[in-house]
Parts: structure tokens; C-alpha cells; sequence
């Protein structure tokens, strides 16, 4: 399933990265979440990030698809740098901030999947699929339900359609939350501790369909505790500790550390 990365490259036709971060930082108060983390994500490839709580994880997602606004640095999704537009002045060019139109408009191309599955209980599974390509994308309503079908087939829920979210098991809610992101037709696809919330009997649904996606040539970049699917299927392991990268390189640096500090972790875990 997994390749490596000239083949990717070649099959994209570029070799320009799908994500670039710089140097970016993020504090809180007087928390420094974020100290400085770099890195590049190449198109369609797996990214796995690795780390204990409170390591910045999920901070990171969440200032890639601008849930958070990053307090420095640049982060680049296919190219264009995200939340600020560059403007020339009198004085040289100067960064100027997008306005909320611009953002989503940005953050449309990225599908995210949380922990929590966040469906509308009020909603069948095709209704929540449906919701955002009618809403935000604009899609006509027998369009969006053609592909909210298409979308529900593919990660194995055809017959849960008219179900509810109470009528579902976690496992199946959290593939109706991979389906609804996957029907906004995103290039990037970020899933953070998607397998946290479940009992370990339903994590290997969730797991197969992301390797379907994986396999079938989506961007991803997940942030999990999963160590025999970021072995299995990314092409890049990025281990994350207080808010810096301590350890980053392909599958094998999990049986094959280099630090202390990653050792230390794949021993809690392994």
C-alpha cells in the first residue's frame, strides 16, 4: 500500500510539498505550546505525529486548518500561504491578515476529523454528510445527496444511511465523520486521535478506512497512538515533544530511535 516518496512525486507531477511549516510558534497566555516547529508534508503521503499529551499535537492540526491563529511563523497549503495575504505598500510589502471569507475559503480544502465526532444529532448519517457541501460548498441538494451516498458506500455505512447518531456505534458515527469530510472533496485530510474515543473493538473499522484513503492517494497527515498503523502506513513519523520535534524520519525510526526521549515514549506504548 505504502510508497515511497519519488513515487508519489512522480505520480503528483510535483515536488513542491502539499504543507510547509516554518519556525511556527504558538503561546497561550503564558503557555508556549508551540517553539518553533518545521516541517513538510509531501502529496499524498501519510504523515503520523507522535508524542504524549500536552506535546502539541493537536495544536499543530488545528493551526494548519486555521482553528487557531498561529502567534509566529508560516505555514503554506499547496503553496499559498494560509491566514494572511501579502500586500505592497509604500513602504514594501507588508502581511496582511484575510478576512473570514478568505480563511474558509482556504480551510475548504482541508477535511478534518476530531476525537469527538461532532455529528448533528438531529440528523441522519446522509444529512450530516450532506450538511457542509449544501451549506458551504453550495451544491445542489440531489448533487450533495448522490455524493453524501457515495461518500457513506465507500467508508462502509450504505446501510446506515437513515440511521441516527444514537442509533450508531462510535466506530460507525466516526466514519460518518471521515464521509462528511471527504465529501467536501479536500486535498488534505488531518485526523486527530481519531481512535482516542473508541473501545478498542471498533478502532479497526476506523483504522481500515483510513488506510483506504491512504491507499488511494489522499494527503494525510494524523495525529495518533496507533503504532501499528503509522508503521503500516506513513511514509513519515514526526515525533513531537513540549512543543518542539525531537525525532523525525520514515517507519523504521519507531523500531529504530535515536533519542532517549522517543525511546522512553515507544516503550510506554509499544
Amino acid at each position: 500500500m505504502k510508497r515511497d516518496l519519488g513515487e508519489v512525486r512522480q505520480q503528483s507531477g510535483s515536488s513542491r510539498p502539499a504543507i510547509i511549516i516554518r519556525d511556527v510558534h504558538k503561546v497561550f497566555g503564558d503557555l508556549h505550546v508551540l517553539k518553533g516547529i518545521s516541517l513538510e508534508v509531501m502529496p499524498g503521503t501519510v504523515t503520523a505525529i507522535l508524542g504524549p499529551s500536552g506535546s502539541g499535537k493537536s495544536t499543530l492540526l488545528r493551526l494548519i486548518n486555521q482553528l487557531e491563529t498561529r502567534t509566529a511563523g508560516e505555514i503554506y497549503v499547496n503553496g499559498e500561504l494560509t491566514g494572511y495575504r501579502q500586500v505592497e505598500t509604500s513602504h514594501g510589502a507588508v502581511l496582511q491578515t484575510l478576512d473570514e471569507k478568505a480563511i474558509a475559503r482556504q480551510r475548504a480544502r482541508i477535511g478534518m476529523v476530531f476525537q469527538r465526532f461532532n455529528l448533528f444529532p438531529h440528523m441522519t448519517a446522509l444529512e450530516n454528510v450532506m450538511e457542509a457541501p449544501v451549506h458551504v460548498g453550495r451544491v445542489p441538494k440531489a448533487k450533495a445527496r448522490e455524493e453524501a451516498q457515495a461518500q457513506l458506500e465507500r467508508v462502509g455505512l450504505g446501510d446506515r444511511m437513515d440511521y441516527y447518531p444514537s442509533q450508531l456505534s462510535g466506530g460507525q458515527q466516526q466514519r460518518v465523520a471521515i464521509a462528511r469530510a471527504l465529501a467536501m472533496h479536500p486535498d488534505i485530510m488531518l485526523f486527530d486521535e481519531p481512535t482516542s474515543a473508541l473501545d478498542p473493538e471498533l478502532v479497526g473499522d476506523v483504522l481500515g478506512v483510513m488506510r483506504q484513503v491512504a491507499g488511494q492517494g489522499m494527503t494525510m497527515v494524523v495525529v495518533t497512538h496507533e503504532m501499528g498503523f503509522a508503521r503500516e502506513v506513513a511514509e513519515q513519523i514526526v515525533f513531537m515533544d513540549e512543543g518542539v520535534v525531537v525525532e523525525q524520519g520514515g517507519p523504521k525510526i519507531i523500531d529504530h530511535p535515536t533519542t532517549d526521549r522517543f525511546r522512553g515514549f515507544l516503550d510506554t506504548v509499544l
